[in-house]
């Protein structure tokens, strides 16, 4: 169950200050996460128009310039079930989490669901998760001391950061909190994180206490066709459930499939 604010996209393509109005939804009231619903019978179009009401919150990245501004997540059976095109679960995480400039929204438009009954969208609370915290835990987040493996092939993202901050000193819009759970059993091996042995499981164990306050924050949407969820993943982190079963007795047409994009973001 989730309590994203439901919008209806009509309300929001006409007018003035149309895409204001929808940038003054998600930076208020929606908390920084917003459903918008379209007409489902025009795929195309709902994604250009959905364009047209990002770019109120910034700059909208084509982040793999080959695809456009939007890519598929498509579902491919042979992929590890774990990650972007998987079957299974995918761990709360942040996209290009060790880039200088981390883009601050995802939107996600679902053109097809899981006609098995899976894949619902996770999105997980990590200010309220940071905030569960003991103090010494933020402390040891709060050092540049972590690296992540940085996606190749990306545009429009910055640099990638050899050390960083896993936790901001302070809790506030635009700051990112640079999270993946995927990273907690690489740390517990003393993997990707400075410091000496002790040191390095002392900041393993403040880390793990983060994914697991985030999993106590989740909450989960399964998107239907027409649907367009958008989240500010800078305070947001996002995953998604196992896809139903029998995914391979499904056509890869038929298949859960999802259109994604990037906004820099500017809006505060």
């Amino acid at each position: 169950m989730t309590d994203l604010l439901p919008l209806p996209a009509a309300g929001f393509l006409d007018g003035p200050t149309a895409p204001r109005a929808f940038a003054e939804h998600i930076t208020g009231e929606g908390d920084g996460r917003v459903l918008v619903a379209f007409d489902p019978a025009d795929h195309r179009l709902n994604q250009e128009l959905a364009l047209g009401l990002l770019s109120a919150l910034g700059p909208v990245l084509a982040v793999y310039p080959v695809d456009g501004c939007w890519s598929s997540l498509q579902v491919r059976t042979e992929a590890d079930p774990g990650r972007t095109h998987g079957t299974g679960e995918n761990q709360l995480h942040v996209d290009l989490v060790d880039r200088d400039l981390i883009p601050r929204y995802i939107a996600l438009y679902c053109q097809q669901e899981d006609p098995a009954g899976g894949g619902a969208s996770a999105l997980a609370d990590l200010w309220a998760a940071a905030a569960e915290l003991g103090d010494a835990e933020r402390a040891l987040l709060q050092q540049p001391v972590f690296s992540y493996w940085t996606d190749q092939g990306v545009h429009g993202v910055g640099d990638p950061l050899e050390r960083f901050a896993v936790l901001p000193e302070r809790l506030e819009p635009g700051l990112p909190i640079r999270f993946t759970s995927k990273m907690r059993p690489h740390l517990l091996r003393g993997e990707l994180v400075e410091g000496a042995g002790s040191a390095r499981q002392e900041t393993a164990a403040a880390f793990g206490a983060l994914p697991d306050a985030a999993l106590r924050q989740r909450t989960t949407v399964r998107l239907r066709p027409g649907q367009l969820l958008v989240f500010d993943q800078l305070r947001w982190a996002h995953g998604r459930m196992p896809l139903g079963e029998g995914q391979e007795a499904i056509e890869p047409g038929r298949r859960r499939l999802l259109r994604q994009t990037y906004v820099q973001g500017g809006v505060r």
